[in-house]
């Protein structure tokens, strides 16, 4: 039977060295121990199992085996941990195409080339570097995040990438060149240059900050700041400027700051505060938004926008509270931009990011502050913050915010209750749309989808004839009738209609080619599936409990009180069997 590409890197490498190479480990018996890299804490209660193959941390809940903890550490899928830990162990994976290696290993290098010769020209431009050293940069900011200046030349780097072979083709594909009518000019010119790197690091973009000291009326007719465009390598909704740089402290504080430009970023940095991410002139998207949960769980917003601007993120903040993050809004002053309070005042800045309050309790205090009549504030908070409070996933913190609501509008919880119901039905058909174009990721969700990979690649199998030849046989008729009833009972999507089947299919194969017990790890993702439904709906019954017990209707809240001992009853012996 042929070996997996996983099963030959955990024979090449063990936990205790790839937890190790990130973490300081410690000695404890046959295990090791160490202070949990996913969270702030003093007394060490993440361990790593030699025997087990896996890590554990009794403070936050985290798990895994070396290749989770790949995907939590460089905040990467599972195919891109995959291919850290093959290279490391000197495992080749047969499905990596060589040319298209090649050809992302050529569009990196093609990049280093790029920042080196931004980095020259701005040694060689005083103005420019006096700007930067005037915003208050020293130095070792500049150097250590590798600022440049792109030349006035129409074709400077364009000649140069030419001089060191790389191609017409190359050059365009890196995002550097325009074409016009006498051939190709250079995309930046006359610009400051902020390197923009993938979460490892890895130059993948620019963002260029227009600088004409000696032609104020041109510059205010060019645009501001001009980005990379969407290129193999650089993708605006996954880029956070900074992220590679954060993460770590990302994790040890479990918090990110979010700022919107790069100098508001760096003089954050520079005054120590290194948790900090900028949007770099895009808009906060799903994916940055799960890039940050990754490492944190608290996000705090310390953005120079108006009103209007932070209004119209809306539909992103309430995201971000649906995704497990708590949101905090920093009260910065009147006037002063991040960089400018970070500069001037770095103990303040950190103050200021400390005491940021709640996004709920900062949008009630701006309505106070308001001095609105009394029903039209009503209809405000209903309008402007209710929504908030419908996005939060626990239902303790849920309902510490109904309390304070209740108590601000001056009517009983029931009322909110019922507003935040007709909210979460109201939307139902939006977010059933949204889970089209932004796949959740919810635990069930990744269950599901183990799942249907494991079914739909022995069923692939099976049709080649390869399957009793290689693979040990699993009962794909059961499988498939055991889901069929789950999903029929808790209204979730045929197997037919799960979408991506081609990248779970190959997951699958990837993963658990070789895996001897693969009958019982499908039997445990259906318990495990099982009990991940049936909490979402003691949830459920929990709220509506709630609802019912302070509206005084009885007998509704004796009938969901019994709904919710069955369901609990139904909870306990799965994991009685599990066990």
């Amino acid at each position: 039977m042929q070996t997996s590409p996983v099963d030959q890197i955990k024979e090449r490498l063990t936990i205790a060295q790839v937890v190790g190479s990130y973490v300081k480990l410690e000695r404890a018996g046959a295990n090791f121990k160490a202070r949990c890299p996913f969270h702030n804490e003093k007394t060490p209660s993440f361990f790593v199992s030699p025997a087990r193959g896996s890590y554990h941390c009794f403070g936050c809940n985290r798990g895994g085996d070396i290749f989770t903890f790949v995907e939590e550490i460089e905040g990467v899928q599972f195919q891109d941990a995959l291919k850290i830990l093959a290279d490391r162990a000197g495992v080749a994976l047969r499905f990596v195409d060589p040319k298209v290696k090649s050809e992302y290993d050529k569009l990196y290098s093609l990049m280093e080339t790029a920042v080196a010769y931004y980095e020259e020209g701005l040694r060689e431009n005083n103005e420019a570097l006096l700007y930067l050293k005037n915003r208050g940069l020293t130095d070792k900011t500049i150097f250590s995040w590798r600022l440049g200046f792109a030349k006035e030349s129409w074709s400077g780097l364009y000649d140069t990438l030419q001089k060191k072979g790389y191609s017409d083709t190359d050059i365009d594909k890196a995002g550097f060149i325009v074409s016009g009518t006498r051939g190709y000019f250079d995309r930046f010119r006359s610009r400051i240059m902020f390197p923009l790197a993938n979460s490892s690091g890895k130059i993948v973009g620019f963002s260029g900050r227009i600088f004409l000291p000696y032609d104020k009326a041109k510059e205010k007719e060019l645009a501001k700041y001009v980005n990379s465009p969407d290129t193999v390598l650089y993708n605006k909704s996954r880029i956070l400027y900074g992220y590679d740089k954060a993460k770590s402290e990302m994790m040890r504080e479990n918090s990110c700051v979010l700022v919107e430009g790069q100098m508001d970023l760096l003089m954050s940095h520079q005054s120590g505060v290194a948790n900090t991410v900028a949007l770099s002139g895009t808009a906060l998207t799903e994916d940055h938004l799960r890039m940050i949960k990754r490492f944190a769980d608290n996000l705090v917003l310390a953005l120079d926008s108006d009103d209007a601007g932070f209004a119209a993120s809306e539909r992103s903040w309430r995201l971000a509270i649906s995704l497990g993050l708590d949101v905090r809004v920093a009260n910065l002053p009147k006037g002063l931009d991040p960089a400018i309070f970070a500069q001037k005042d770095p103990d303040g800045w950190k103050t200021a990011l400390k005491n940021a309050k709640h996004i709920i309790e900062y949008l009630l205090q701006g309505l106070k502050e308001r001095n609105l009549d009394k029903r039209v504030f009503r209809l405000e908070v209903g309008k402007r913050v209710l929504p908030y409070v419908a996005e939060i996933g626990n239902k303790i913190d849920q309902a510490h915010f109904v309390a304070n609501i209740s108590s601000e509008i001056g009517l009983g919880e029931e009322h909110v209750w019922e507003e935040i119901s007709k909210l979460k039905r109201n939307s139902g058909a939006a977010t059933a749309r949204e889970s089209e174009k932004h796949p959740s990721f919810k635990r069930k969700d990744v269950i599901i989808r183990k799942i249907a990979g494991i079914i739909l690649w022995r069923k692939g199998l099976r049709k080649t004839g390869k399957e009793e030849e290689k693979e040990p046989p699993i009962n794909i008729p059961k499988a498939k009738n055991n889901y069929e009833r789950i999903a029929k009972e808790y209204g979730l999507p045929p197997l037919s209609e799960i979408k991506n089947t081609e990248e779970l299919v190959f997951e699958s194969e990837v993963y658990y080619t070789g895996h001897e017990h693969l009958e019982r790890e499908l039997a445990e993702l259906f318990r495990n599936l099982e009990q991940e439904l049936l909490e979402e709906r003691f949830g459920e019954a929990i709220l509506a409990l709630g609802i019912a017990e302070k509206s005084g209707e009885n007998e509704q809240a004796t009938k969901l009180l019994k709904k919710c001992q069955e369901i609990s009853k139904k909870i306990n012996d799965i994991k009685m069997h599990a066990a």
